[in-house]
């Protein structure tokens, strides 16, 4: 099964925490989603929120450009 996307890019925070929370929201658990974005602020809430949320995170890659957080819903 493919992972959902979800693409923040050209977004501030708190958007970014709010659309992930949203789409996380609309996702069976055990689903994945794949959240693309841009930024170091966003990266890192994001990041926060999933694991003050408890979701399982699989992988994250972060280059000069954009991040990439792949999450498990739980």
């Amino acid at each position: 099964m493919s992972a959902e996307k979800l693409d923040v890019k050209g977004k501030m925070c708190p958007i970014p925490v709010a659309l992930t929370k949203r789409k996380l929201a609309e996702m069976q658990t055990g689903q994945t989603l794949e959240i693309i974005g841009e930024g170091d602020l966003e990266f890192d809430n994001i990041q926060r929120w999933l694991k003050n949320n408890n979701h399982k995170i699989i992988a994250v890659s972060k280059n000069m450009v954009e991040f990439q957080i792949l999450v498990t819903k739980i």
